[in-house]
């Protein structure tokens, strides 16, 4: 130490010349490191700016998206419910001007429910449309059967119904067939008759009600067919309000879809 002092001393004049240099060289030197420091602290919050409004941008986006699915949903439901009625007054009045416009409205509400909804919810909705559509080719195959039938148990005028043979001879018919009993044929021939003399069905409806009495009893398909149309409908907007955040007490709950 003694010997750096006296170094110092010899050397007094020259190091009084470095220190503007030093003192110079040290302004730089934090000159530049707050410069750098600076630099740093701006591109951090540029960079959280950017994931600020990432964020922003990605809540939105959900946000329109749920709103799209919820909108969605209930088209389905409501053209599914709307088809289904008019499906099941089929059996009991003609509204084919009705019901092909319906179901093209649930068609494009399924198109809809196709590219905004989950797969869990996309398949079950393929499940009410599979049920809806063979509930539709039932009644395509033995609604004009039951519209005639019905038209046989409708009182006349004057309060007599004319029908109510033809309609007795028709179930008899039925029941002879579903029986496999040897005198199907000839039940079958006095339901005709009975049709004929009444004169309240057309040759159309006759010709459906004769191939109708040969097939299985239609109350029990019908009622398995609304038993799976209602059962497909209501798991599908069970799995549609869990999916929406229905279930949830209070206000405004997180979301987050599901692939």
């Amino acid at each position: 130490m003694v010997g750096l002092w006296h170094w110092v001393e010899r050397n007094s004049a020259g190091l009084s010349l470095l220190v503007p240099f030093l003192a110079i060289g040290g302004g730089l030197l934090g000159n530049w490191l707050g410069a750098k420091i600076q630099a740093k602290g701006g591109l951090a919050q540029a960079s959280a700016a950017r994931e600020a409004a990432r964020i922003t941008a990605e809540a939105a986006r959900l946000s329109e998206l749920r709103n799209e699915r919820r909108l969605a949903i209930a088209d389905f439901m409501r053209t599914s419910r709307r088809h289904y009625y008019l499906v099941w007054d089929q059996y009991r009045r003609e509204r084919e001007d009705e019901l092909g416009p319906a179901w093209d409205a649930l068609d494009l509400a399924y198109a809809e429910i196709e590219l905004t909804v989950p797969h869990t919810l996309l398949r079950l909705a393929k499940e009410v449309m599979n049920a809806a559509q063979e509930a539709r080719e039932l009644v395509a195959l033995r609604g004009p059967a039951a519209r005639a039938m019905a038209l046989l148990l409708e009182p006349a005028s004057d309060g007599s119904t004319p029908g109510r043979a033809a309609h007795a001879a028709v179930m008899a018919a039925r029941a002879a067939v579903s029986c496999s009993e040897t005198d199907c044929a000839n039940a079958e021939q006095e339901a005709l008759r009975e049709l004929e003399r009444c004169g309240l069905l057309d040759s159309d409806q006759m010709r459906q009600v004769r191939l109708d009495v040969v097939r299985q009893p239609l109350a029990p398909l019908r009622q398995a067919h609304d038993e799976r149309f209602k059962s497909a409908l209501t798991g599908f907007a069970v799995a549609a309000r869990e999916a929406l955040g229905a279930n949830r007490e209070g206000g405004v709950v997180e979301w987050i879809p599901q692939a």
